[in-house]
């Protein structure tokens, strides 16, 4: 789950470049720079950028640039431009994180930074010019309480998410940056530790005031990765809404059309469905509490009724990254589709399947069938037997000496 840009765009960037920078400044500027992009920040993917954000990779795209800070450490001010190009924040700008710099006296002659952590402290803050929601859930969690008790190890944002090269991950790729004991730690009391990481995020458990939700993910079979959008050829949204007639969330019949539309192509792997418990929102995943507060009772899933089961979308990965998705109506977790699409999410007890029910009870007849017919085989046997040796027995008055 991850925090929705809801203020930034382009718009705001343009808007923030055009009051800070002179037309005269900016062509002055422009034509300094435009042969001075460095190779490795040339490419299809750096092509795409607003020219402004071309120009600031004309000196931060170059491998080694540093600055030395007061407490003997540096700060690297490379910036990667494929990764920059590739992340979420590439419709944002430059501009939008970095509205304190005014190009007429950039690079500035001297500006004297501490450290290097209380530099990352200070830059967070810009975060929360666009993730203000995410920001008042950071306020009251277990990072940030460690964050203002002085603990160096506790992080800021920049320290989960990355600065020039943000790009969604799941919570468990994230959080085993810092906690990679964590998956032995639950094997000692969770049954199936492993699933529960590839399908639980960490902040379901680990944010147990937030709401949860089922996403079921359309997953390539072939090359077992996520399926995703490209810029420019969003296909997913609006053909659900197409499929989705009534508006009344994607049922088991419409889930399995929208899911056959993907796989018209016989010759391509096959998609799939893999569903994750999620958090509804991307902020709430920053509520996170001390562990003793953690969600640690499996009813909290494994019952009818569940809360996560009762809201479900489906989603796709999108053009940068993040999650693009459709609300489905919460009985398509027991449908038969959920035996053929999803048959890596099955929480016993949560999402309740009648045909598996059905076929439970057979099998369970079945299995009892097989030790009573053998039972009854032997009983009847064992009658003719006992009948067939009194009708052979030599009589009490029989005349065979005769």
């Amino acid at each position: 789950m991850y925090m929705p840009n809801t203020r930034c765009g382009v718009n705001k960037t343009e808007a923030l470049w055009r009051t800070r920078i002179p037309a005269a400044a900016l062509g002055l500027f422009l034509a300094h720079f435009a042969v001075s992009l460095p190779a490795a920040a040339a490419g299809s993917a750096v092509d795409s950028l607003p020219e402004a954000d071309r120009q600031c990779l004309g000196c931060h795209a170059t491998e080694g640039m540093k600055k030395d800070l007061q407490d003997g450490g540096t700060l690297s001010l490379h910036v990667s431009g494929d990764a920059y190009a590739k992340s979420v924040h590439k419709a944002n700008g430059c501009g939008s994180c970095h509205s304190e710099v005014d190009i007429k006296s950039h690079p500035p002659s001297q500006r004297d930074i501490k450290g290097l952590r209380e530099y990352s402290i200070e830059r967070a803050q810009a975060c929360g010019q666009c993730h203000e929601d995410a920001f008042k859930q950071h306020a009251g969690s277990v990072h940030a309480m460690r964050l203002s008790q002085g603990n160096p190890l506790a992080p800021v944002c920049t320290g989960c998410h990355g600065s020039h090269s943000v790009t969604p991950r799941t919570a468990y790729e994230t959080c085993v940056t810092c906690h990679s004991a964590a998956l032995v730690a639950h094997e000692k009391w969770l049954p199936n530790a492993k699933s529960h990481h590839e399908v639980v995020s960490c902040a379901a458990c680990h944010a147990p005031a937030a709401l949860r939700m089922i996403d079921l993910r359309l997953y390539d079979t072939g090359t077992r990765t996520w399926v995703s959008e490209q810029e420019g050829a969003a296909r997913f949204e609006k053909l659900a809404r197409s499929i989705d007639a009534d508006g009344n969330g994607l049922d088991a019949a419409e889930l399995r059309k929208l899911l056959g539309e993907f796989n018209q192509d016989e010759a391509a792997p096959r998609k799939s469905l893999r569903g994750r418990v999620e958090l509804r929102t991307g902020a709430e995943a920053h509520r996170l509490a001390e562990k003793s507060k953690a969600v640690k009772t499996c009813d909290s899933c494994h019952r009818a009724g569940a809360e996560p089961f009762r809201n479900v979308t489906v989603s796709i990965t999108g053009p940068y990254g993040r999650p693009v998705r459709y609300r489905a109506q919460e009985t398509v977790l027991g449908g038969p589709l959920a035996m053929a699409a999803l048959p890596e999410f099955y929480a016993i007890g949560g999402t309740r399947s009648q045909l598996l029910d059905i076929l439970f009870v057979l099998a369970l007849l079945g299995g009892a069938a097989v030790p009573i017919g053998h039972l009854m085989v032997r009983l009847i046997a064992r009658r003719r037997l006992k009948k067939g040796a009194g009708g052979n027995s030599p009589g009490k008055t029989g005349d065979h000496g005769k």
